[in-house]
């Protein structure tokens, strides 16, 4: 699955898939806790994961952050740079 997000979108996803109480459906025993449906309207992605699908999305989505994170202060650090200079 490919997805492209406006950066409003990404945030307001990662939220969503950070809410999912995983450890409840680890020790759930019922079938029902074996998937999440996972869905971003705004991008017509409507899927059924598993949870290791589930934590893998979530792993995903919270590095895909992280360097988006980096990616600004570094760009606010060197613009910073160039003005002293």
């Amino acid at each position: 699955m490919e997805a492209s997000f406006r950066i409003l979108d990404f945030l307001n996803f990662r939220r969503f898939i950070n809410k999912i109480d995983i450890r409840s459906k680890i020790f759930d025993l019922s079938d029902e806790s074996d998937y999440e449906f996972v869905e971003a309207p705004q991008l017509n992605i409507y899927q059924k994961l598993t949870l290791c699908e589930l934590i893998q999305l979530r792993d995903l989505v919270n590095g895909t952050h992280f360097a988006i994170e980096l990616n600004s202060m570094l760009h606010e650090l060197l613009y910073q740079e160039s003005e002293l200079v």
